[in-house]
């Protein structure tokens, strides 16, 4: 398993980022290039089960996801079935004078067939770095269009 952090500084409020961070539905429509379709199975209010249909490194897979929401800025995702099956997503929005600085805790599990490309972590990794710093851009232009709109 490959844990490693992730920060980023938004100048979004921290309430408004985490609510746009926490409307599983509305993903397809903030990053359409990964998320190609959600389905939400279950929800309380404590989160939400998820079947999702995302793509990553020039794979789409289907995967189910178990979403943690603890408010005002805690958002957990879990991977339960899958090639990544195990995997954590531990997201903090705490506020700052000017904006929200987010974490993202990452604990990265490659499962069956998949353990053979365990050196593949590293590579992955940088990519989900990447898409942190298109997500925090997606999100604030997501917020600019729908506050005029």
């Amino acid at each position: 398993m490959k844990q490693f952090t992730m920060k980023r500084f938004s100048k979004l409020p921290q309430e408004y980022i985490f609510q746009i961070s926490t409307d599983v539905e509305n993903f397809h429509n903030i990053m359409p290039n990964y998320f190609k379709s959600l389905n939400v199975l279950d929800e309380t209010k404590y989160g939400k089960l998820v079947d999702e249909k995302i793509s990553f490194l020039g794979t789409t897979i289907k995967i189910k996801t178990k979403h943690v929401i603890i408010y005002p800025n805690i958002h957990e995702i879990h991977i339960l079935t899958g090639p990544l099956k195990g995997t954590s997503f531990v997201e903090y929005y705490d506020k700052t004078e000017d904006g929200t600085m987010v974490t993202i805790d990452v604990s990265l599990k490659f499962n069956n067939f998949f353990r053979l490309f365990s050196f593949m972590q590293n590579i992955l990794a940088k990519k989900m770095s990447k898409t942190m710093d298109e997500f925090i851009l997606s999100v604030e232009k997501y917020a600019l269009v729908n506050s005029h709109g």
